[in-house]
C-alpha cells in the first residue's frame, strides 16, 4: 500500500475495530502508541499505530500527517459513535456519500465515451484524483469530507459564534480591537453597477488616450442620470449591470481584505479604492475612535496613505451629461471627418479620458464643469470644480455635500478598472461596528430570536423562500470559517478538550510537537496575509503613480504639415477641443470658419490627432 493512501483505509478501521481496554493491545504487529479516551468512559481508542507513525516520522510533512490523522479520527468518532448532529447526522451523510459514488461512476462512464477510453481507465483516474484505492475508499472520502464540512459550519455558528465572529470582524462592538490568532477579514458588504469598457491596447496610452464606443458613452450617462433623477433605486438600476451581480440587483456580497479573497475575485481598484474612500476621504470615519484599528486591519499604513491622492476626485455631473450629448459625434454637420478622423478627438473620448479614465476613486458632484478660456491643462481644471455652480438643483439624489447618493443616502463611489467603470455603494462599512452583532446575525425566519425588521445581511433580500435567507446566512458562515486558512486547527483544539489523549512510546511528546506546528502555521499564515495585502497596496499605489505621471507629463509636439510647435500641455486633450468639435456637429458652418480650421491638417487641433 502506498504511504500517501494510508489515511482513509487505516482511519476507518480505527473506529470500527481498534477500541482498547485500559490495558489491552490492538494486535501484536500494530500497536497503538497514541490513544484517546472520551470523558466519562474507560475505553481507549487508537489515534495512531506504530506502523503509521513509522511511515511518516522524520518525513518533511510528517507532523502535518500525524495532525491530519488525529483530526480525522476525532471527527469520525463524533459522528459515528457520539451521534454528532449538525445540519446532517451520520446516516444522512452516508446516504449522501453513496449517491456521490454513484455520480462518480456515471461520470467515469461518460468520460470513457467522450475520451474513447475504457470505463476502468476513467474510474481509476477518478480514484487517483481523490487519493483513494477503491470504491469503499471513495465513499469514505466523501463521508469524511462532508463530516468535516458539517462540523466546520457548526463550529462557526454554534460553539464559538461570537468569539470567532469577532476575530473575523477584527473589531468589537465598542470599537476596540478583537483578540485574534490570525489576521481579521474586516468585511464590507458592497453593491455595485458595472459598465464595461476595455482598456487601451497600448499600455503607454491606457491612462490618457483610451476610447469608448457610442453605446458605452450613452450607457454611462443613462446609469448616472437614472440614479440622479431617482427614477429607480440603485438595486433596480443594477439589474442592467454588466456582470454576474446583475441578477442580484448589484449585490456583490461580503468583500474581505483576505489577500487571496476567499470566494471573491475583486480587482484592486474596486476593493482598495473603497477602503481608501471609506477610511481616508470620509471625514466622519477618519475621526472615529476606531479608525486606527480599522485602517491597520485593512493594511492602510502611513506609507500607503501618503502614496494615495490627498483628496477624492470630484467628477461633475455635467460631464456625464456631455457623455450622453457627445456620444454619437464623430464628424461635423456635413459628415466631414476632422483631424484625419482621429478617434482621440471624438468629443466623448476627450471627456472620457479627462473625467472617467481614472483608477483612483471618484464621487459624482452636482456641479458644472470648470470654466476655461484657453487650452487649459485638463488636470488643472479639477481644482476649479468646487467653486462652480450647481448643475441642476432639482435633482433629488445629491446629498448636502453635493455628492450622488442612493435612495438610502449612501454615497455612490466610482472607479475605473480594466473591466470598466464600477459605481459602488458601501452597504455595511467597518465603521458600523456597533451594529455588527445584528447585521451579521445568521438567524433565519421562524427561528427564535429572529427579527424580521432588523437591518441585516440576511434581511437584505425580501423573499417568500426560506432557502433564500439560508443562502445568505450560509454566506456569512462560509466567510467566517474561510477567512482563517488554519481554521481546522480550531476544530482540532476543540475536539482535544472533549477527550483525554495519551501519547506513549515512540509517540511521546508528539502532542507538543503538533501544538508547536499549529502555532507556527498560524503565525506563518498571518504573516503571508499581511504581506499579501501589503503587496496589493503596493501594486495599486504604484499604478496610480504611473497614471499621474502619464496624465500630467508635459510635452510639445510638431504639426507634421506646417512644422509649427504646439503649446506646452499635458497628454490629455483639453476639453475645449471637444466642445469646439461638437459645435461643428451641432451648428453647420463654412469650412473657412476659424473653429473648423483648427481641425484641418494645418490647424491647431491637428496636434492631438
Amino acid at each position: 500500500m502506498k504511504k500517501s493512501k494510508l489515511s482513509i483505509t487505516l482511519v476507518t478501521g480505527f473506529i470500527a475495530a481498534m477500541a482498547l481496554s485500559a490495558c489491552g493491545n490492538v494486535t501484536s504487529d500494530k500497536k497503538a502508541i497514541a490513544t484517546f479516551t472520551p470523558y466519562g468512559s474507560k475505553e481507549k481508542i487508537a489515534l495512531l499505530t506504530d506502523d503509521v507513525y513509522n511511515a511518516y516520522n522524520g518525513t518533511t510533512n510528517g507532523i502535518s500527517k500525524f495532525y491530519d490523522k488525529i483530526l480525522e479520527v476525532l471527527i469520525r468518532y463524533e459522528f459515528k459513535e457520539k451521534g454528532f448532529k449538525g445540519e446532517k447526522n451520520y446516516d444522512e451523510i452516508e446516504k449522501w456519500a453513496t449517491n456521490q459514488v454513484k455520480e462518480q461512476k456515471a461520470q467515469a462512464d461518460k468520460n470513457a465515451k467522450n475520451n474513447g477510453t475504457s470505463y476502468d481507465t476513467e474510474w481509476k483516474a477518478i480514484l487517483e484524483s481523490k487519493n483513494v484505492e477503491d470504491e469503499k475508499g471513495l465513499k469514505e472520502y466523501f463521508i469524511y469530507e462532508e463530516e468535516k464540512s458539517v462540523m466546520q459550519t457548526w463550529f462557526a455558528d454554534e460553539y464559538t459564534a461570537e468569539g470567532l465572529k469577532e476575530e473575523f470582524l477584527g473589531i468589537k462592538a465598542d470599537g476596540t480591537s478583537a483578540e485574534k490568532d490570525v489576521k481579521p477579514a474586516m468585511p464590507y458588504h458592497i453593491r455595485h453597477i458595472l459598465v464595461k469598457v476595455d482598456e487601451a491596447g497600448n499600455a503607454d496610452e491606457k491612462f490618457y488616450k483610451g476610447t469608448i464606443s457610442e453605446e458605452q458613452s450613452k450607457k454611462l450617462y443613462d446609469v448616472v442620470q437614472t440614479l440622479a433623477k431617482g427614477e429607480k433605486t440603485f438595486t433596480e438600476t443594477a439589474l442592467k449591470s454588466e456582470d454576474t451581480s446583475a441578477d442580484k440587483g448589484g449585490d456583490v456580497g461580503i468583500v474581505t481584505n483576505v489577500a487571496s479573497s476567499i470566494g471573491q475575485t475583486m480587482v484592486n481598484e474596486f476593493r482598495l479604492g473603497l477602503y481608501a474612500y471609506d477610511n481616508l476621504y470620509d471625514a466622519a470615519n477618519a475621526a472615529d475612535a476606531a479608525a486606527a484599528t480599522i485602517k491597520a486591519g485593512l493594511g492602510i499604513t502611513d506609507d500607503v496613505k501618503n502614496a494615495l491622492p490627498a483628496n477624492v476626485v470630484e467628477v461633475p455631473y455635467e460631464a456625464f451629461v456631455k457623455l450622453g450629448e457627445y456620444a454619437e459625434v464623430t464628424t461635423d454637420a456635413n459628415k466631414n471627418k476632422l483631424a484625419g478622423g482621429s478617434t482621440a478627438l471624438y468629443p466623448r473620448n476627450i471627456v472620457w479620458n479627462k473625467y472617467f479614465n481614472l483608477h483612483n476613486v471618484f464621487v459624482i458632484k452636482n456641479a458644472k464643469r470648470a470654466d476655461y478660456s484657453t487650452l487649459a491643462n485638463p488636470s488643472d481644471e479639477f481644482d476649479n470644480l468646487a467653486s462652480n455652480t450647481v448643475y441642476d438643483a432639482n435633482l433629488p439624489r445629491f446629498n448636502a455635500q453635493g455628492y450622488l447618493v442612493d435612495e438610502k443616502g449612501n454615497v455612490i463611489v466610482g472607479v475605473r478598472s480594466q473591466f470598466g467603470i464600477h459605481f459602488m455603494v458601501i452597504e455595511e462599512s467597518m465603521y458600523d461596528y456597533a451594529e455588527f452583532a445584528t447585521y451579521y446575525d445568521t438567524k433565519l425566519p421562524g427561528e427564535e430570536g429572529y427579527n424580521p425588521n432588523a437591518r441585516s445581511y440576511v434581511n437584505y433580500i425580501q423573499s417568500s423562500e426560506i432557502s433564500d435567507y439560508k443562502t445568505r446566512a450560509d454566506d456569512i458562515l462560509n466567510n467566517v470559517k474561510s477567512f482563517d486558512k488554519t481554521y481546522d486547527y480550531r476544530l482540532y483544539n476543540y475536539l482535544k478538550t472533549q477527550v483525554s489523549i495519551e501519547f506513549k512510546d515512540a509517540a511521546e511528546g508528539l502532542g507538543d510537537r503538533i501544538d508547536a506546528y499549529i502555532k507556527a502555521q498560524q503565525e506563518n499564515n498571518a504573516y503571508k496575509q499581511e504581506q499579501g495585502l501589503a503587496e496589493d497596496w503596493r501594486t495599486y499605489t504604484e499604478m496610480l503613480e504611473l497614471q499621474e505621471y502619464n496624465r500630467d507629463a508635459e510635452y510639445t509636439t510638431k504639426n507634421a504639415i506646417t512644422g509649427a510647435m504646439s503649446p506646452t500641455l499635458t497628454r490629455l486633450v483639453p476639453e475645449k477641443v471637444a466642445d469646439d468639435f461638437f459645435k461643428l456637429f451641432d451648428e453647420p458652418t463654412a469650412t473657412t470658419d476659424p473653429t473648423y480650421l483648427k481641425f484641418t491638417e494645418e490647424g491647431d487641433y491637428y496636434y492631438y490627432a
